[in-house]
């Protein structure tokens, strides 16, 4: 079945579902779902617009499968104290199929009144709106800050965490902590697939809300290894060639990587501000310093809110430290892995709530990337790093 025809056959049957509710002798389950339906198009074929984690994408032709997805959460309530949840989604994965993936599975277990620890395959919680990324319904733009959150193109990790929850001043503040792994694929064009590890990872946030304002921030680390075919037959000619200090230098394996990232939304009346800021630094010279942004403000009108994003996004360029001739042909693979990279967006969009349940956002993209194409993938070898247009248009909904 073509992926087209699957995420057709996967939407279809997500309406059948309803949200459920049951108690008794204190036990009590949730089932809930949300889903989008997207469109995207560029005006090049020069580049590709992907996802994170995605291989198939859009151009000038269009495509459904960069935006729509499909999820379900069941959250179970089995005493005061114990609960767990599940959340499946249905998207597009690293081989370009539309299939449902576990995002998260875990236990909860309540120590004290504002003492929380979780258990198992948990989501990762270093974005302003890692809690609800996938729920389209619940953000405002029609896919979130490309700049931003393709720095750390993780959704999920196994292990722990613990939350502390107290009040301060007129607000309510929340620090957390967590320990554990993460293993997923990640994109490779070649046969094999890619995947990149984490391990001992370790992390802190801190959430403060006051009134109509919502801040968070902190950072996490570990040591990352990633196998990409394509990099591995790199390595193997470098090594060949008698250029093993290059190798060390590129290859990522327990390579310590940290991820820091702080947001605020202010979100009052008709008018809402959303800012965020990551970066992301390595002793690999292909994870090493990047750092990303964006601000978006929106007014709301009824029920309609047009809202604008500004976006920048820049790797730096990390060619020192190694000699290799010009004339070696691994000379051109090397560099491309160490160039630099940058990008700066415009976004103009509205999005209408037709129904209590259901929105539709309208966005264009007017993306400046360097000529390495920035956030997109998929860039010709002639691209000369002109303005690339894109334009979206979603249905986002929750049942």
């Amino acid at each position: 079945m073509s992926p087209v025809k699957n995420l057709a056959a996967v939407l279809a049957m997500s309406f059948a579902a309803a949200s459920a509710a049951h108690a008794e002798d204190g036990f009590s389950y949730r089932l809930s779902g949300f889903g989008t339906l997207g469109y995207a198009a560029t005006d090049t074929n020069d580049v590709l617009l992907t996802n994170p984690n995605q291989i198939r994408g859009a151009r000038e032709n269009g495509s459904v499968l960069v935006d729509s997805r499909i999820g379900g959460q069941l959250d179970l309530n089995f005493n005061q104290v114990l609960s767990a949840t599940t959340q499946l989604v249905a998207k597009q994965d690293t081989k370009g199929d539309f299939r449902p993936q576990l995002e998260w599975a875990f236990l909860r277990y309540k120590i004290s009144d504002n003492t929380t620890l979780r258990v198992g395959r948990l989501g990762f919680p270093a974005y302003l709106v890692s809690d609800y990324r996938y729920v389209g319904y619940a953000n405002p733009w029609a896919r979130a800050p490309q700049e931003v959150y393709k720095l750390a193109p993780i959704d999920y990790f196994e292990g722990a965490d613990i939350s502390w929850q107290h009040s301060l001043a007129d607000g309510y503040l929340t620090v957390q902590a967590l320990v554990g792994h993460m293993s997923a694929p990640i994109v490779d064009t070649r046969s094999d697939s890619g995947r990149m590890k984490v391990n001992q990872l370790t992390g802190g946030y801190i959430t403060y809300e006051i009134g109509n304002l919502r801040v968070r921030g902190g950072l996490s680390t570990g040591l990352a290894s990633q196998r990409v075919s394509g990099a591995d037959q790199l390595f193997a000619g470098l090594n060949q060639a008698g250029l093993d200090n290059v190798v060390d230098l590129f290859r990522v394996h327990d390579s310590r990587a940290t991820f820091t990232s702080l947001g605020a939304t202010y979100d009052a009346n008709n008018i809402l501000l959303m800012g965020e800021y990551g970066q992301r630094s390595s002793t690999s010279r292909v994870l090493d310093d990047a750092y990303g942004w964006y601000g978006t403000f929106g007014y709301r009108l009824g029920k309609w809110m047009p809202y604008v994003t500004y976006a920048g996004y820049g790797k730096s360029n990390q060619t020192g430290g190694y000699t290799i001739s010009a004339s070696n042909p691994l000379s051109v693979g090397v560099d491309s892995l160490a160039a630099g990279n940058s990008q700066h967006t415009v976004s103009l969009g509205v999005r209408v709530d037709v129904r209590d349940n259901v929105a539709i956002k309208a966005q264009i993209d007017h993306v400046l990337p360097s000529t390495k194409g920035g956030t997109f993938s998929g860039v010709a070898a002639d691209y000369n790093g002109h303005s690339v247009n894109v334009f979206s248009v979603v249905a986002d909904f929750v049942f």
